[in-house]
């Protein structure tokens, strides 16, 4: 694992550094990179896919827009992420109530669909506070310290609201769960 890491993150200064002197192919390579993250991190927070489409590509312009400014110091994927959460956020408050997916394309039995529906249900219904740490931790893999980066939050903070979010997760869920038994 840590040997792709750490060919992404060469990849990474490389791709960084074309951007910064204009080389916009290189947005490309970032995409390569991070496009999928991006986008399975903007569904999850925002439940249906044509808005994370809009998100995620939002995103890899907003990094082409301010491409000069950008520093290849191990950092760009926790700005990343913030930009992703922002536009998120924004979307969220432009809808006020999120729509379930009505194009949710998922694989396997119906029954495991309509599990993988009911927790993007729950998850859309906790507060962005919860569904954040959630999202990025428990789906995404990111660590605490860098999720409590991206989310410009003390690590203790992070964890309460990880603990927190799993519990209302839990109880979101456990209705619903025996509602499909």
């Amino acid at each position: 694992m840590s040997g792709h890491q750490h060919d992404d993150s060469l990849a990474e200064k490389r791709w960084l550094n074309a951007l910064s002197k204009g080389d916009s192919s290189a947005l490309g390579g970032l995409y390569e990179l991070y496009g999928e993250k991006i986008f399975r991190y903007t569904f999850r927070m925002l439940g249906n896919r044509s808005d994370a489409e809009d998100a995620t590509a939002e995103t890899f312009l907003r990094v082409l827009r301010r491409s000069r400014d950008l520093k290849a110091d191990g950092a760009f994927r926790t700005w990343l992420f913030r930009i992703a959460r922002n536009l998120c956020i924004d979307k969220m408050r432009q809808h006020k109530l999120l729509e379930l997916p009505t194009d949710a394309h998922y694989n396997g039995t119906e029954e495991r669909a309509t599990l993988r529906v009911t927790v993007q249900q729950a998850l859309n219904e906790l507060p962005v506070e919860y569904r954040d740490p959630l999202v990025l931790c428990d789906l995404e893999d990111v660590s605490a310290k860098e999720a409590a980066d991206i989310l410009d939050i003390s690590v203790p903070a992070l964890k309460s609201r990880l603990y927190r979010g799993r519990r209302a997760l839990r109880d979101r869920l456990g209705g619903s769960i025996e509602k499909l038994t």
